[in-house]
Order: C-alpha cells, then structure tokens, then sequence
C-alpha cells in the first residue's frame, strides 16, 4: 500500500487540519511506514502464542491478589508520614499564594 501526494494532501487539508507546503517529504516518510506495516502483514503468526513477559522461564511472577480486610492505614497513619505540620487533622502547607 502506498499513497499518493494528491491522497497525502487531503489527508493533510480535510482530515487533519495540517496545512502543508511540502508534501513530498511527508509522501516519502509514510510511504515507508506503510511499507514495512505490509512487511509486518506477511510475517506468520499463526501458532505464535503471544507474549506477556520477555522473561520466558517464568511462567508468572506476578502475586496473588488477595482481599485483606482492615490493611488500610489509618488516617493518623498517614498524617505521621508526613514531615510537615499536622493541625486539625490537616498537614499544613507554607502559603502558596503571593501578594
């Protein structure tokens, strides 16, 4: 599949609101993406199992989810994360707003 300056300028004019000078640059270079996609086409893939991690000795080294109820900290327990100033249950910031 290959495209045409005329196909390229309408693309770039009606479709994508690009306005162009110089098509013929942009005809080369999506010519040639188009060409390797039809490259890509021809390759096999029928049996090919598809692939979830480089890593193929793993089958999955990913943990279990589990539900365990009560794990979520507290509201305290976060506060005393913080190193800022905690007042009324709130971490007070420095004021961000200039005059």
């Amino acid at each position: 599949m290959s495209l045409t300056q005329e196909q390229i300028k309408k693309i770039s004019e009606n479709l994508s609101k690009i306005h162009l000078d110089d098509t013929q640059n942009l005809e080369w270079d999506l010519n040639n993406i188009l060409k390797y996609f039809d490259l890509l086409n021809e390759v096999d893939t029928e049996n090919v199992k598809p692939t979830y991690s480089v890593i193929s000795k793993y089958e999955n080294n990913l943990r279990e989810d589990i539900l365990e109820e009560n794990k979520s900290p507290t509201p305290k327990e976060l506060l005393d994360c913080s190193n800022q100033k905690v007042i009324a249950n709130q971490i007070a910031i420095s004021n961000i707003m200039s005059h």
